[in-house]
């Protein structure tokens, strides 16, 4: 099961690169209607958690139903997109069949894992220093 990891100072460049290799496709994120910069956290974009997130992504959404489901639950606005980074036009369309049309690479994103280990991490120690 492909699980999308979520935390609130996680940059738009880190989920890009989780969509990347979960469903092999890109992502836009929007805040407040306008394209988010790839620096600009989740927190920024809308997404009101405090913590990490795992979400399990159901592949047999259609692309719509998807991004619906995250902008209800998570309240930022994201847009599926093809490798060129145009939005697809088929809506309809399942996770698994944008996924399976790729070839896969078997390899394993390590940096992508250290990074929230580390933003986890690095959260935690910055709530407990004072000044």
């Amino acid at each position: 099961m492909k699980v999308l990891k979520l935390h609130p100072h996680m940059t738009i460049s880190l989920l890009q690169m989780q969509m990347q290799r979960l469903l092999s496709c890109n992502v836009a994120v929007y805040m407040r209607h306008s394209l988010a910069n790839a620096f600009d956290t989740l927190q920024e974009a809308g997404f009101g958690e405090e913590a990490l997130v795992e979400f399990p992504i159901d592949e047999t959404l259609s692309l719509r139903e998807f991004e619906e489901e995250v902008e209800e639950r998570f309240n930022f606005t994201l847009e599926l997109c093809n490798k060129d980074n145009k939005p697809f036009t088929n809506k309809s369309q399942h996770l698994f069949q944008i996924s399976s049309s790729q070839p896969r690479k078997e390899e394993r994103n390590y940096q992508l894992d250290i990074s929230l280990d580390m933003l986890i991490n690095n959260r935690g120690s910055q709530q407990n220093i004072s000044f």
